[in-house]
């Protein structure tokens, strides 16, 4: 089906997500508001479990055990399925952006039995989340994913619509600041990240302890335990300006992304630089067609590599304020949610 005749300078879209802070779906919902359109959130899942009064640690819980296991017990199902379509019954809406991987087919076919207006999932994970992979079959309009080769394996083996679509950053919330004294104190070290403390950034961290390194997130999960990472894990989640604040406050910033990573960036990699932090990333082919390798940002390959660009960067802070500055430039200019929205919108809309 085309919709290149429908008119999308303001339209009504429907945001299909988990609303909490920091979250894909809160960034496009606020920049589609800034843009001019106009948004109705729709929460998939059972929201209670999710306020934000709980813990990040009780919510990815709640949200694994819905997935799990109540999400398989039709009752359920069927009661945030009739949630879901009670916005449409009620709210005309133009476009449905699905901010992971939430419809089944059945759902998906009862919309469209309401509302004929596209419906698109923009996966905003590795491919390590894929996790049931519903949206192989669930019938969307349009696929967008941040992975090159997850774009290529579903458009040329499976034929579906899918587009390239990188992650990006939210200038209003991640931007630079100015600290205060006690700010640079709390903050800044040599070395810093931000987030979720899984394997393979901690095999890595316990190597890099011989730094004045702060790991900014909750503590990591009881199997994940390692004594020897006590004094870099700061047991703080820090979001939008607390994270600037963290980004700016450190010499090097260091993003080693998730090995499921294969041809995309995570969200950090366009955070770190929009908000004025130094970033040393693991390459891959992404990171050379999105910033411009030594001049925006900083690259390794092996463990070598990166504490030969530590060391010599620590020493020359000229440098990492050019390359810095110029990867703000970057990423404030190409890889915002406003940006990747109207790629969006065109491809919807003028395809």
């Amino acid at each position: 089906m085309t919709y290149k005749n429908i008119k999308y300078l303001h339209v009504n879209i429907a945001i299909i997500g988990k609303f909490f802070t920091e979250g894909v779906a809160v960034h496009i919902d606020e920049t589609l508001r800034d843009m001019g359109h106009v948004t109705v959130r729709i929460d998939p899942e059972i929201k209670f479990l999710q306020s934000e009064l709980f813990s990040i640690k009780f919510r990815s819980f709640t949200k694994t055990i819905y997935q799990q296991v109540l999400f398989k017990i039709p009752f359920i199902r069927n009661k945030s399925s009739k949630k879901i379509f009670s916005y449409y019954n009620n709210n005309n809406i133009d476009l449905t952006i699905v901010t992971h991987d939430f419809l089944t087919k059945q759902e998906i076919e009862e919309i469209k039995k309401i509302n004929q207006s596209p419906i698109v999932i923009w996966f905003p994970d590795a491919i390590s989340n894929f996790q049931k992979s519903m949206f192989f079959v669930a019938g969307y309009d349009f696929l967008f994913f941040k992975d090159k080769y997850v774009v290529d394996k579903l458009k040329n083996e499976y034929l579906l619509n899918a587009f390239y679509l990188p992650q990006c950053c939210n200038p209003k919330q991640h931007n630079k600041v100015t600290l205060t004294k006690e700010e640079e104190d709390f903050y800044g070290c040599e070395i810093t990240n931000a987030g979720n403390l899984y394997p393979s950034r901690a095999a890595l961290y316990k190597n890099l302890l011989q730094y004045n390194f702060k790991v900014w997130g909750g503590q990591p999960a009881i199997w994940l335990k390692m004594p020897e990472l006590d004094k870099i894990i700061m047991g703080k989640a820090v979001f939008n300006q607390e994270k600037a604040k963290a980004f700016t406050a450190a010499k090097i910033v260091l993003n080693n992304m998730h090995l499921a990573e294969i041809n995309g960036l995570n969200k950090r990699a366009f955070e770190i630089p929009a908000c004025g932090g130094f970033q040393i990333i693991s390459y891959n082919d992404a990171v050379n067609e999105l910033f411009e390798i030594d001049k925006e940002i900083v690259t390794y390959k092996t463990y070598n590599e990166l504490v030969v660009k530590i060391d010599y960067y620590l020493q020359h802070p000229e440098e990492r304020t050019k390359i810095k500055d110029a990867g703000y430039k970057r990423a404030i200019h190409e890889h915002t949610y406003e940006k990747r929205l109207t790629t969006m919108l065109n491809t919807v809309f003028n395809n």
